[in-house]
């Protein structure tokens, strides 16, 4: 009945396969964990080699690395029953309940059991990253229905295999950045319902402030990149915040503000989301528009005309 398909690069997942596995027995489903290494470092592939000895679970390794989106699509591929969950692999299951609630709303198509964070995991290093989770990613499920389509994760995700052979993930995708939001858009695209549900994993591979912010910078240029892939509908764009943003101001004529305001406050903004014990998701919108702007000015193009 399900195929649990979990994308793995340089973590160590016994932990998170051993719960799963002890909650799908209890369920007595038929199940399957799966369990692909995406290039991870020798270290942690032997690691996950006790994954062998763990009931139901298949650990394959790649030494090579093809990126979030190809080993998702390698994942669903090898799978052999009808539903496949996807769980990132810094995830941890939150209670005992976690699969009983997915076969619950077995009948639907898309399933997103969103995200949730704990208080114990703040740190003044990691003070950005768990903010945006706790404010943003952090949305009981009947907030998310009311837009599910903009709230769509597959950090969480259960979905019919038959959808998933119809909307796979974008292999051209091979930088950090919007692979879900793509996918999520095919999805509305096709008219697929999405249900959102309150059965949350928890994140636990919060990164540092740096990276966090480094990741951003990424994601926003791989938008820019998406641009440029065949067969990717102009569409796509408006079902993005920051995009839809980025042209009313466009059309209002006050990019020059935005502009006026990065090259005077940039630096500060980084600062403030770097050093901030609580950083501010408002100075955080703001400069992640004023990084697209200044992006797309110095790459010389012309977005979302």
């Amino acid at each position: 009945m399900l195929s649990i398909c979990i994308p793995t690069y340089n973590c160590n997942v016994v932990k998170l396969v051993t719960e799963l596995s002890q909650q799908c027995q209890k369920s007595a489903i038929d199940f399957e964990i799966l369990v692909l290494e995406d290039g991870s470092d020798e270290k942690f592939a032997n690691e996950n080699n006790a994954i062998e000895n763990i009931k139901g679970a298949w650990h394959i390794v790649s030494k090579e690395n093809f990126g979030r989106s190809t080993t998702r699509n390698r994942l669903a591929d090898a799978a052999k029953y009808e539903k496949l969950i996807f769980i990132d692999c810094d995830s941890a299951i939150p209670d005992t309940k976690y699969i009983n609630r997915y076969i619950e709303n077995r009948n639907c198509e898309v399933v997103c059991g969103g995200t949730t964070y704990n208080e114990l995991q703040y740190s003044p290093e990691i003070s950005l990253r768990y903010t945006f989770g706790t404010k943003v990613e952090k949305t009981p499920a009947t907030k998310r229905n009311q837009a599910p389509y903009s709230a769509f994760t597959t950090n969480n995700l259960m979905v019919s295999k038959k959808i998933f052979e119809k909307i796979r993930f974008c292999e051209a995708l091979k930088k950090y950045g919007h692979e879900d939001s793509l996918f999520g858009f095919e999805l509305q695209e096709n008219n697929i319902p999405i249900l959102h549900i309150d059965n949350p994993v928890i994140h636990t591979g919060i990164e540092s402030n740096e990276k966090f912010l480094a990741k951003t910078r990424a994601g926003i240029e791989n938008l820019i990149a998406i641009r440029q892939i065949d067969g990717i509908s102009p569409k796509f764009f408006n079902h993005i915040r920051l995009c839809r943003h980025y042209v009313k101001l466009k059309k209002l004529h006050l990019l020059w503000t935005v502009k006026l305001t990065f090259k005077l406050f940039g630096k500060p903004l980084e600062t403030h989301l770097l050093t901030s014990r609580h950083p501010k998701l408002a100075f955080f919108n703001l400069y992640k528009i004023g990084y697209l702007d200044w992006f797309v000015r110095t790459q010389n193009i012309a977005l979302l005309q």
